[in-house]
């Protein structure tokens, strides 16, 4: 049988990848048998990393920006006006947008986005403390920067609406040119997301 031959270090590292979301079999079957071609020092050093990884990451108390500090480092810097929030989804997207070294305002990572079919509620999103920075701070806009797909479009509805009924004054935008439909911005290349941002929709 197939059992019988398989081996079991390879069978629990790819039962153990597809915890991983958007691992699936193909994909860790993938990563195991690639991983396997490079040699010991390399596979060490790749492991070894993850390790660190693992023990001294931590999860910014104030934006949830993942970091290896609380505060992170873009919280903690005084050239950052709190006064500008850009809403995220999630950590490799705020990364994203830093990468092109324009924005100089402050992020806040949702922790996902509203997704009934998969169970995702606002309510299991990082949006109380949304609302407690922009009090705290005073703040004069804030950037609605989730993905252009339909939970990204539903996410960032709910927020303008709830935004803009609680605080009268604050200026409620949304990242919209440059990126397609369907896309992700984490994957955007930078031309796209800068045109995206620079070009957002302001709503009254």
């Amino acid at each position: 049988m197939f059992e019988d031959y398989f081996p079991k270090v390879i069978k629990d590292a790819l039962e153990g990848l597809t915890k991983i979301p958007t691992y699936g079999e193909r994909t860790s079957s993938r990563f195991v048998y690639n991983f396997l071609k490079l040699n010991k020092e390399e596979r060490e050093r790749i492991l070894n990393s993850l390790i660190s990884l693992s023990e001294e990451i931590k999860t910014c108390s104030e934006c949830g920006l993942i970091s290896d500090t609380d505060p992170c480092r873009i919280c903690s810097d005084p050239k950052r006006s709190k006064k500008f929030i850009c809403v995220v989804e999630e950590s490799q997207d705020a990364y994203a947008i830093e990468k092109l070294e324009r924005y100089t305002g402050v992020y806040h990572v949702l922790g996902g986005r509203i997704a009934p079919l998969e169970g995702i509620s606002p309510q299991d999103l990082n949006i109380d403390k949304l609302f407690e920075r922009v009090e705290t701070y005073n703040a004069k806009e804030v950037i609605i920067a989730t993905n252009p797909n339909l939970e990204g479009e539903a996410t960032a509805n709910y927020l303008i609406k709830l935004l803009k009924r609680r605080f009268n004054k604050l200026k409620v935008s949304r990242i919209s040119h440059g990126l397609q439909f369907g896309s992700l911005i984490e994957l955007a290349d930078d031309l796209s997301l800068e045109k995206s941002i620079e070009k957002r929709t302001i709503f009254p």
